[in-house]
């Protein structure tokens, strides 16, 4: 009988990514970036146009900072009108463009390249360590990502893979992953709840562990709430600190900031084990010809003080989670911790606060989630698979003309799943095509969720019946009752949507300003008329 292909787990981290194979039932972290076991999730282009990925690229972060890519599992998978993308534009040093879809892209000397090429060059890198190691090609891979992450941000990361050779089996969650290396083949029955705080984004999950059933029973999450945080409030001190000591400015120099975020994030992470450091940064300016040396002292109390707003919203996301489901934390039975930020001494000591027990520490926080991926990976197709059954992170559902969402798929639904529903008459009398905007997010407003794609089929569809599927990936397909049969229809992309919520916010602006002089001078129908016409208008292009 031939042999399987080999398969890889794969955790692609927004600070570093991750390499796992198992072999002889263990799974074990591939090592990668000079004989580290994490590569970081970097890729510049040098002064010589070569393209870096890992250790090199981060290299020169301080002395190339606009042509270095970081923290891009932040972009992947948004648009570039989103409201997140344009938060996200001052606080990178390299060019964040519109790429040819729509999507947030960025410009390296010259050139465009989306974000799933990006993350390719790493997953490339990763994949051809992973053949020297391993000795043999690799051509499968389960990668693993937030739970809170949306069918777009899932769709560009398994675009990602294809781009980078791999046949992606399965994109899994990393708190789901976490869990599996946590319990595969241990025999537990236990409710757990996954604490995943990683460089760039906080997950929770409660799972239900019987046997090799994981069960997802409820998840949440905030994909803009990670160790970046952390470090950029270190990063903030040391600039007011600076200012105070020695008027100087150090924002407006790239080439400083590169060198103060490597200290911040540096002293952070030798805080979790002593309780003083300090701040180094010899020549950081020139003043009158004379080298500006900045040292500030920085203790675990400061660090402590300077981010426990951060740490209270991880703990807001757990309670929220727990409710919803009607959950008590005294039926918690572990928390595992995920991510290297839950090594934060203040992390684990509120974690003992909360649930009432201290935090599991049989799992590595930095290694659990690329050894759960692989060993889902090498279970797929084997006689003893596990079975996963995942939760939908968020709502999905499509805009209505006031500017609402009505949903169709509701948070924490187990998948697989099918949600059928029947196609409304075209907006307009006479129109052509019947025009649904599909949206995923906690909010019950257009404005403040994800736009996924637009469903445009033939009027006379009006009444058939359409369903909204969510795989076990949680990816979504559309599938229209066709007189042919069911038939599966790709959402579009166009900026209708974010043209809309730009003209629902001017509306929700207008209105807030006139709501003073709205007793005095009502409105008169011809002026709301007028609105609607505007509102329907936007709908109409594309």
């Amino acid at each position: 009988m031939a042999d399987r292909p080999r398969i890889i787990g794969i955790d692609l981290g927004t600070t570093n990514t991750l390499v796992a194979s198992v072999k002889n039932r263990v799974p074990k972290i591939v090592p990668t970036d000079r004989g580290n076991l994490v590569l970081p999730s970097v890729v510049a282009l040098s002064a010589k146009g070569e393209m870096l990925v890992g250790g090199v690229a981060k290299d020169q972060m301080v002395t190339n900072p606009k042509n270095t890519l970081y923290g891009t599992k932040r972009l992947i998978g948004r648009k570039y009108e989103s409201k997140v993308v344009e938060e996200l534009k001052s606080y990178f040093k390299y060019d964040i463009v519109p790429g040819p879809e729509g999507d947030a892209a960025v410009s390296l000397g010259g050139r465009v390249y989306t974000l799933p090429e990006v993350s390719s060059f790493i997953l490339k890198q990763l994949k051809t360590i992973a053949e020297q190691f391993l000795g043999g090609p690799i051509d499968e891979a389960v990668i693993s990502v937030p739970a809170y992450y949306t069918d777009s941000q899932r769709q560009a990361v398994k675009e990602a893979g294809r781009l980078a050779g791999l046949n992606v089996k399965r994109i899994v969650n990393e708190p789901t992953a976490a869990a599996l290396a946590y319990g595969f083949n241990r025999g537990l029955d236990q409710k757990i709840l996954v604490y995943d705080l990683g460089g760039g984004t906080f997950d929770v999950s409660v799972l239900h562990l019987t046997g090799n059933v994981f069960e997802v029973m409820a998840t949440g999450g905030d994909t803009f709430l990670g160790g970046v945080d952390f470090d950029n409030r270190v990063v903030d001190y040391v600039l007011e600190k600076a200012w105070e000591e020695h008027k100087i400015d150090l924002s407006t120099s790239p080439i400083a900031m590169q060198r103060i975020k490597n200290a911040a994030e540096a002293a952070k992470i030798d805080l979790t084990l002593i309780p003083n450091v300090v701040i180094d940064l010899p020549f950081i300016e020139e003043r009158k010809g004379k080298p500006v040396d900045v040292r500030i002292p920085l203790t675990r109390e400061t660090l402590n003080a300077l981010t426990m707003d951060l740490v209270d919203r991880t703990f807001e996301l757990c309670d929220r989670v727990l409710k919803e489901k009607g959950i008590d934390r005294s039926q918690i039975d572990e928390v595992i911790l995920v991510g290297g930020q839950s090594r934060m001494p203040l992390v684990q000591q509120r974690i003992h606060e909360h649930f009432g027990k201290p935090p599991r520490k049989g799992v590595h926080p930095d290694e659990c989630v690329a050894l759960g991926a692989a060993l889902l990976a090498e279970s797929l197709g084997s006689l003893d698979s596990v079975t996963l059954l995942d939760a939908v992170s968020m709502p999905i559902g499509y805009a209505l003309p006031n500017g609402r969402v009505r949903r169709v798929i509701d948070k924490n639904t187990i998948i697989p799943l099918v949600k059928s529903f029947r196609l409304p008459a075209p907006k307009e009398p006479g129109a052509p095509f019947i025009e649904m905007d599909i949206f995923q997010g906690d909010s019950d407003l257009v404005v403040d969720n994800e736009y996924l794609g637009t469903l445009k089929v033939p009027a006379e569809a009006a009444g058939r019946k359409i369903d909204f599927r969510l795989n076990e990936e949680c990816l979504l397909q559309v599938v229209v009752d066709d007189p042919s049969g069911p038939r599966r229809i790709e959402l579009a992309t166009r900026d209708t949507p974010e043209l809309l919520k730009k003209e629902l916010a001017r509306v929700a602006q207008e209105k807030a300003e006139k709501a003073e002089k709205a007793a005095a001078t009502p409105s008169s129908p011809q002026e709301g008329s007028r609105l609607l016409s505007s509102i329907k208008s936007i709908f109409r292009r594309g």
